[in-house]
């Protein structure tokens, strides 16, 4: 009885199983391998329309300091500091300056407009812009899929399945599906985990809003059919035998 038991629920494991091969990163580099990955330089992230942004105006005047803080909109409750929602056409309005059109600048863009504009009212403003909404998602064969806000502005790949506790022995690596957001169009890209040369790929880094979806491989699928066919022959087998001891006692 207990060796048929242990039998059964062998062939559900074997059923189960996913090649070492198919789980592993990278696999064209080799275990006794060494060198260099030709990491291309993180892209530059530039403002676009609902972004969120933290906006710090500072002069010698502590009172005309003052003018600059804000705080009570529905923005200013879900980020902290001193935050702005671009509209729809790019654009923020500041308190003294007036709307100021970001669309399409960099931080560093958008910092100068801004300084140049203030110059009008302050004397030696310093500005300081910073990106606080940028999130991404990760859906699929993860452990903890989910919306992930990344506070620095920059996240790979990598680092984004690292978020979501990595892919499950389950996810397809092979075929990893990157939705984006470019300008008013959705576009999709497909990577391969198995390959190093995803680590050079000007994609490697995700852009605001950025979707990772990884989808579950054949194995997954063939483990619950397996399961689903092998279980219920089990418990009859199991129910037949044990009918069977009952009637011979």
């Amino acid at each position: 009885m207990k060796h048929l038991f242990f039998l059964s629920l062998s062939l559900i494991l074997l059923g189960s199983c996913v090649p070492h091969k198919k789980i592993r990163y990278f696999n064209d580099i080799k275990d006794e391998q060494e060198g260099n990955i030709d990491f291309q330089e993180p892209p530059q992230i530039t403002l676009q329309p609902n972004d969120v942004v933290e906006i710090d105006i500072n002069s010698v005047s502590k009172e005309t300091n003052e003018y600059f803080l804000k705080s009570g909109s529905a923005v200013d409750k879900e980020y902290s500091g001193n935050t702005y929602q671009l509209s729809a056409k790019g654009t923020v309005i500041l308190p003294l300056i007036g709307q100021i059109l970001l669309k399409d600048k960099t931080q560093e863009e958008a910092e100068e407009i801004i300084k140049e504009a203030a110059l009008k009212y302050l004397q030696s403003p310093t500005v300081d812009v910073r990106l606080v909404s940028f999130q991404i998602t990760v859906l699929g064969e993860v452990n903890n899929p989910g919306i992930y806000n990344i506070s620095n502005s920059k996240a790979t790949i990598l680092e984004a399945l690292g978020y979501a506790g990595d892919l499950t022995i389950y996810g397809k690596r092979e075929n990893v599906l990157l939705i984006r957001n470019v300008k008013d169009e959705k576009k999709y890209l497909r990577f391969n985990l198995n390959d190093s040369q995803v680590l050079s790929s000007q994609e490697f880094y995700l852009r605001n809003n950025d979707v990772l979806y990884i989808e579950p491989s054949k194995g997954k699928s063939s483990a619950d059919d397996n399961a689903y066919r092998i279980l219920p022959l089990v418990i009859s087998t199991l129910t037949f035998v044990t009918v069977l001891i009952s009637l011979s006692r």
